[in-house]
């Protein structure tokens, strides 16, 4: 239990490598999606210039980096934060992992006939007699990663390979193979197991991730049939699904299909919430209340309130001593959070470790759609940051029911401070600040190097102390046959030590470099050196 905790720290330390980077470039995302924004710019024309525009979005595609690739930086990002040896044989087999996880995943989804084309809503719809409701919900089901075309597992498939590529390092790193195949053993196996292990995984997961999209799809057509409840279940799905990527589909289909609304607006028939609300917001019409309920209207109370609320109980609830980092670790987040609504560099710092706020934190999403709903608010757009309710709400008059805000923000903003503040007191939920090691650099060596016995410490001893002791190894490495070693001073050498070590010879291809020979077991005899190495310098 005590391993399993540490472990699960850990885990929860590894993700703040990607959700840093996700904070710091979301505030660059959402001020450039701002500025390149048609409302925006109507407003402030300067910012349609040519060249300035061009600027803005090569910033917005710099900034849009994390987003696009976050699955393969969460896979590496694990083993980065949980490993404490060779951690970079460890990142590198993750995403060698995570990689061999698509592949298998597509190879199916190929022999399946599933592919780009086949799965297009125009194709689906003309070839298989689908609806555009259900060729839409089909092809949300499926996206294109590193060029690989598979289903959408978001980052879940970024973390289980992350999560898998550290059992596989810690099983597989000292794995000695037959002599004939010594060059593959050790380091050099993890990632070639990793890639025969995951693209079996990725196979599997081919013919399990449909049983969850079956879920998603038909919890949007309950959604659309219940109301106001309907309202709620949406902004409760959307976020509990959020880690999985999933609700991109939900979202999607109410946005552009059928679930979210039919209206005839001037004669024209509208299908899908954005396209009613953007018909409208274009040619002066005022705004469907049930077209809206589904949009950026239902997230303000969460994101420019619910949000800022959850990082000052995080604050208010970590050690004294480290409250004024955690505030400065948050500080892009909430930026970005407040200004855009972007929640992720937030939320993934606490939902991977307490299921408990997890589900609050749905709960409380899905209030936050429901209670503008019942007022009648009609704010349009996706986003739901400060933006999307100046632009879309303000600026479009009181129909959208703006000021409503005003007074339900700070009432939302209690709601989740003190749930929040009394949840972490009450669980003792390790959020950021919570322990001593938060913040702290220095590395935790209590997995340290796996116990010599007296024979193999021994040997390790010898081959040290033969070259010079530690203070006089540069570098160590090895080929297929022998032990590679750089030194400060070559004349330190003690031959006679290392020969006690019963090597196949002693090589000196310059004054400062060694090489012995020990042929098929060179792989232990590298752990070996490794392990007494590690073991010398922690005792430092």
């Amino acid at each position: 239990m005590k391993d399993f905790k540490k472990n699960f720290q850990s885990f929860g330390k590894s993700l703040l490598f990607p959700i840093s980077l996700l904070s710091f470039m979301a505030i660059f995302l959402g001020l450039s999606a701002a500025l390149q924004n048609a409302n925006i710019i109507k407003m402030v024309p300067f910012l349609g210039a040519k060249n300035l525009q061009i600027f803005i979005g090569l910033i917005r595609k710099v900034a849009g980096l994390p987003f696009t690739y976050l699955p393969i930086l969460f896979a590496m990002a694990i083993p980065l934060g949980m490993v404490k040896r060779d951690r970079e044989v460890a990142v590198y087999s993750a995403a060698v992992g995570y990689i061999a996880l698509l592949i298998g995943m597509n190879y199916i989804l190929s022999v399946q006939n599933l592919t780009a084309a086949t799965t297009a809503v125009d194709f689906l719809m003309k070839n298989n007699g689908m609806s555009q409701v259900d060729a839409t919900l089909r092809n949300s089901l499926f996206t294109t990663t590193l060029g690989i075309f598979v289903y959408n597992t978001n980052v879940v498939g970024g973390i289980l390979a992350g999560i898998l590529g550290v059992v596989i390092h810690n099983r597989f790193r000292n794995t000695e193979l037959h002599p004939s195949l010594s060059f593959y053993s050790g380091k050099r196996f993890v990632p070639i197991i990793s890639a025969l292990i995951m693209v079996v995984v990725g196979m599997l997961l081919t013919y399990i991730w449909p049983a969850i999209n079956t879920a998603i799809i038909a919890a949007g057509k309950l959604i659309s049939e219940t109301g106001l409840f309907g309202v709620f279940l949406y902004g409760f799905v959307e976020k509990i699904i959020n880690p999985t990527g999933l609700h991109h589909i939900l979202n999607q289909t109410f946005r552009f299909t059928a679930l979210g609304g039919m209206e005839t607006v001037n004669g024209k028939s509208l299908v899908g919430a954005l396209q009613i609300y953007l018909y409208q917001l274009d040619n002066g019409l005022p705004f469907s209340k049930s077209a809206a309920q589904f949009l950026a209207g239902g997230k303000i109370l969460h994101m420019v309130f619910g949000m800022p609320a959850v990082v000052y109980a995080i604050y208010r609830q970590a050690l004294p001593e480290k409250r004024d980092k955690v505030i400065k670790f948050f500080l892009a987040g909430l930026t970005a959070v407040v200004l855009t609504g972007i929640t992720e560099p937030i939320e993934f710092t606490f939902i991977f470790i307490s299921p408990i706020l997890w589900i609050v934190n749905a709960i409380f999403a899905g209030l936050s759609f429901l209670v503008p709903a019942i007022f009648g608010a009609a704010i349009g757009n996706i986003q739901g940051g400060i933006i999307d309710w100046l632009v879309f709400g303000v600026v479009q008059g009181a129909q959208t029911k703006w000021f409503i805000y005003l007074f339900l923000g700070p009432i939302f903003f209690a709601m989740y401070y003190f749930t929040y503040s009394f949840i972490i007191r009450k669980f003792n939920v390790m959020t950021l600040g919570r322990k001593e090691s938060d913040f702290v650099e220095a590395e935790e060596e209590s997995e340290g190097a796996k116990a010599l016995n007296n024979d193999d410490k021994a040997i390790a001893k010898n081959i040290v102390e033969g070259l010079g002791g530690l203070d006089n190894i540069v570098d160590v490495d090895n080929c297929i046959s022998r032990l590679r070693v750089e030194l400060k001073d070559g004349s330190k050498v003690n031959r006679a030590l290392i020969n006690k070590t019963n090597p196949n010879g002693i090589v000196t291809p310059d004054a400062n470099t060694i090489h012995v020979v020990y042929g098929g077991r060179i792989t232990k005899v590298r752990n070996l050196v490794d392990d007494y190495i590690y073991s010398l310098k922690k005792s430092k």
